[in-house]
């Protein structure tokens, strides 16, 4: 295991109290930095998530509200149902920070703030590495908040989230 270098532990630094911030909003619950994982665990579930690439994946685009409704929330249960594995949580500033499993889809707080993060992506890859979910939000062309979700992985792929569930 390799020690962090001067340039990852300022990055850690700079962005750790924003980060704990994101996770706790995501979490429901206050996230502290022992909690975090070490970056080496964070490069090498990266690596081993590439794999996605080259898998199917579904994508849909509703409204950033959508993720508020009780179709979503049967979406999300369904995952859960199909992978009830834990989660790891992803944003930009994990590959700074570490990162943080959540006991399952299921138990992500979904009900998140539109700025919760400035580059507008969060996802959420299972700890077998066989799934994932990834959620992009930006302003549309008329000043709309939509939210665009994908799925992929063995479990996750089928499960899709169709628009006509809102």
């Amino acid at each position: 295991m390799t020690s962090e270098s001067l340039a990852q532990k300022l990055r850690r630094n700079l962005h750790l109290k924003e980060y704990l911030a994101e996770l706790g909003a995501l979490t429901g619950r206050t996230v502290y930095e022992r909690e975090l994982s070490g970056i080496e665990e964070v490069v090498a579930t990266r690596e081993a998530a590439q794999k996605f690439r080259i898998q199917q994946s579904d994508r849909v685009e509703i409204p950033f509200s959508g993720r508020r409704s009780e179709r979503f929330d049967a979406f999300v249960r369904q995952l859960y149902e199909a992978n009830p594995r834990r989660v790891s949580i992803w944003t930009p500033r994990t590959i700074d920070c570490g990162m943080i499993f959540a006991p399952s889809i299921a138990s992500i707080n979904f009900d998140f703030d539109f700025s919760i993060n400035d580059d507008g992506i969060i996802s959420f890859l299972t700890e077998d590495i066989a799934d994932y979910l990834l959620l992009e939000f930006s302003e549309s062309s008329d000043g709309g908040k939509i939210l665009q979700v994908e799925t992929g992985g063995a479990h996750w792929s089928p499960v899709a989230f169709e628009e006509s569930n809102l």
